[in-house]
């Protein structure tokens, strides 16, 4: 008999706590709404899929809101300043964590593990700001790919813009804030770093995005870190017919490029905002101008022609040691044929290719 009521007295502490758990996030989730502290601006942000709801966050994967036992109190959580949590401004902050096994529905069988907060949709030309903080003692796991933030179709196409800890995992470098442009909409698919690893650990950064979404070739997406602009993208910038999202977590997938178990990460997120223009921000108790972000002008311009040329061939001939061409091209085998063929044309028999990779790395 007392075995019967120990174990039913551990089934239900066992079911509570799960329930507890999700119950926490919910709550979480909810108070993210009203909260001034951490996030405004967000109820024009209309989510035409859920009958037009305003505010709407979420977090992914949803399935965690339906797992027995609960995803854990350390997924999501509002932390305060007093009790020793970094805060961008004011008292509170987002704090979200990543624990080995954190996996639910879709996530469990595709080598993947995360948290992430969800709000749609982005439409028309928009300006969205946060904060990130990263612990001194924040684990980096690459090759393992740890996304921090996307602006993602709600679909099954991949996500258009994406901030990523890390390089392209052929390069060797973990670590920092990097910006990832997908191919679907005329991107390369390899980041470009925006903080080096020792600029992100244990401070804050301030992240501001302006972009026009369209499926035309008139669009852009610009960021400025810290008040200075550090990416321009010009040309399609959504799908047609996908609608945007914004994510903003910790999202760790191909986690069998390492031999795990991964470590736990944690990550802050605070001064969400959302607007229509740079002014309604209100970005000066951030302490920015948004005159003087406005009239910033990009070093580069990425265009989807750009990335279409980032390889490169270097030809070389047997028959004449002196004669050398570059030609540039959408992939490293269109980059040589396009040399080859220059090559011959000049009159060369014994062509070859001496090299042919990625434009920066030669």
């Amino acid at each position: 008999m007392r075995k019967i009521f120990l174990y039913t007295f551990l089934f239900f502490l066992f079911c509570s706590n799960g329930f507890a758990d999700v119950k926490d996030v919910k709550n979480v989730l909810k108070k993210i709404k009203s909260n001034k502290d951490i996030s405004t601006g967000f109820k024009k942000f209309r989510d035409s899929g859920e009958d037009g709801k305003t505010n709407n966050w979420r977090v992914t994967p949803s399935a965690m809101l339906k797992s027995k036992p609960g995803p854990g109190k350390h997924v999501l959580q509002i932390v305060k300043k007093s009790d020793g949590h970094p805060v961008r401004l004011g008292k509170e902050s987002i704090r979200i964590e990543v624990r080995n096994g954190d996996a639910w529905g879709w996530d469990v069988k595709n080598d993947r593990e995360r948290v992430e907060l969800i709000i749609c949709c982005a439409s028309k030309t928009t300006w969205n700001a946060w904060s990130i903080y990263y612990p001194n003692d924040f684990n980096v796991i690459f090759p393992v790919k740890a996304a921090m933030g996307q602006f993602h179709n709600d679909g099954d196409n991949p996500p258009q813009f994406m901030f990523q800890n890390q390089g392209s995992p052929r390069g060797k470098e973990g670590g920092g804030y990097w910006i990832e442009t997908d191919e679907s909409i005329g991107g390369d698919n390899i980041p470009i770093k925006l903080l080096d690893k020792n600029e992100v650990l244990g401070t804050w950064n301030d992240i501001l995005v302006n972009a026009k979404w369209t499926h035309n070739e008139d669009g852009f997406f610009k960021v400025w870190i810290n008040g200075k602009l550090s990416y321009y993208y010009k040309g399609m910038t959504q799908i047609k017919g996908d609608r945007i999202e914004h994510h903003l977590g910790i999202y760790r997938s191909y986690l069998s490029r390492r031999p795990g178990p991964e470590p736990t990460q944690i990550v802050y997120y605070d001064e969400m905002r959302y607007a229509k223009s740079c002014k309604k921000l209100k970005l000066e108790n951030l302490g920015y101008s948004c005159e003087k972000l406005e009239n910033q002008t990009a070093k580069k311009i990425d265009t989807p022609e750009e990335f279409s040329n980032n390889f490169i061939a270097v030809i070389k001939s047997k028959d004449d040691t002196s004669y050398m061409v570059k030609v540039i091209g959408a992939s490293k085998k269109l980059a040589e044929k396009k040399g080859l063929k220059k090559c011959k044309e000049t009159g060369n028999t014994a062509c070859y290719v001496h090299y042919s990779g990625l434009k920066p790395e030669y």
